[in-house]
C-alpha cells in the first residue's frame, strides 16, 4: 500500500468496541493497510482473543486494552496505556455502543441511562481524552459511530432512546470539527444502516422482517461489516484530508433514495 492515499503505515489507531462486529472488521482493514491497532473493549477475554488473532492473520501490531467507556477515569487510564505502548494516537474510532428497545410511553430509566452512558457519554469522554493529545500534536482523525436510525432518519420501532444518542453524535461530530479543525484534527461520523453484525442478529433471523427491510434498501442487500470498515479507512486516511464535520451514511441508499419498481 506504500504510496497509496489509504496507506496507514506509521499511524496508530485506537478502536473502541473492538472485540467483535464493526470494531473487529475496522481493525482488520486498518491493520492490513499498515496501521498499528489498539483494540479497546469492556469484554477483556474476547478483545484479547480478537487482537491476538488479527496480529497473526494481518501480520501487524494489534494489542488489546480493557476499557469501560462509561467511566471517564477508566477511559483516561486506557488512553494513557495506549500512549505508553504506542507513543501517539493518530486515529480514534468511537465504535463502542449498545442498543435496547425502549417504548417512549412505557420506559425503564435504567435502560435509557445505559444507552446514554455508553453511546453518548462514552463517545464524548473518549473523544476528549484522545483529542487532547491530537490537538497538542496538531494532527488526527476521529471517526464517531452514529446510525441510520436517529443519526439520519427516524425509524420508530421503540428506537427513540437509541436514536436520541445517535443524533447527538452527529451534533457532537460537527461541533468537535469546528473546535479542532484549526489544530489539524478532523472529526467525522459514519451512519451504518442494516449491517450483518451481532447487534442485528434478531432481525437477520426474522425472514419476514428482514425482507421488509430490504425492500427499503435500493441496493437490495444487507450491508457487511467490511462496507463500514472501508468507509472508516477512507475517513482515517489522507484521501479524506479535506473532509471534516461530515456524517456519511453507509446504508445501501436507504436514507437518500426512493426506488420505484
Amino acid at each position: 500500500m506504500a504510496g497509496s492515499p489509504f496507506d496507514l503505515t506509521g499511524r496508530v489507531a485506537l478502536i473502541t468496541g473492538g472485540a467483535q462486529g464493526l470494531g473487529e472488521s475496522i481493525a482488520e482493514l486498518f491493520a492490513l493497510h499498515g496501521a498499528q491497532v489498539a483494540l479497546a473493549d469492556i469484554h477483556w477475554e474476547q478483545v484479547a482473543a480478537t487482537a491476538e488473532r488479527l496480529a497473526v492473520t494481518c501480520d501487524a501490531e494489534v494489542e488489546a486494552f480493557a476499557c469501560d467507556v462509561r467511566d471517564n477515569e477508566n477511559v483516561l487510564r486506557c488512553v494513557d496505556a495506549v500512549l505508553d505502548r504506542f507513543t501517539q494516537i493518530d486515529v480514534l474510532v468511537n465504535n463502542a455502543g449498545i442498543h435496547r428497545r425502549v417504548d417512549p410511553l412505557d420506559w425503564d430509566a435504567g435502560d435509557v441511562a445505559a444507552i446514554i452512558e455508553v453511546n453518548l457519554h462514552g463517545c464524548f469522554q473518549m473523544a476528549s481524552a484522545v483529542g487532547r493529545q491530537m490537538v497538542d500534536r496538531r494532527s488526527g482523525s476521529i471517526i464517531n459511530m452514529s446510525a441510520l436510525g436517529g443519526g439520519v432518519i427516524g425509524l420508530g420501532r421503540s428506537g427513540s432512546a437509541y436514536g436520541m444518542t445517535k443524533g447527538a453524535i452527529v451534533s457532537l461530530t460537527r461541533d468537535l470539527a469546528a473546535e479542532w479543525g484549526r489544530y489539524g484534527v478532523r472529526v467525522n461520523a459514519l451512519a451504518p444502516g442494516w449491517i450483518r453484525t451481532p447487534m442485528t442478529t434478531a432481525l437477520q433471523e426474522n425472514e419476514a422482517r428482514a425482507a421488509t427491510m430490504l425492500e427499503r434498501v435500493p441496493l437490495g442487500r444487507w450491508g457487511e461489516p467490511a462496507d463500514v470498515a472501508a468507509a472508516a479507512l477512507f475517513l482515517a486516511s489522507e484521501a479524506a484530508s479535506y473532509i471534516t464535520g461530515l456524517t456519511i451514511p453507509v446504508d445501501g441508499g436507504a436514507a437518500n433514495v426512493i426506488a420505484f419498481p
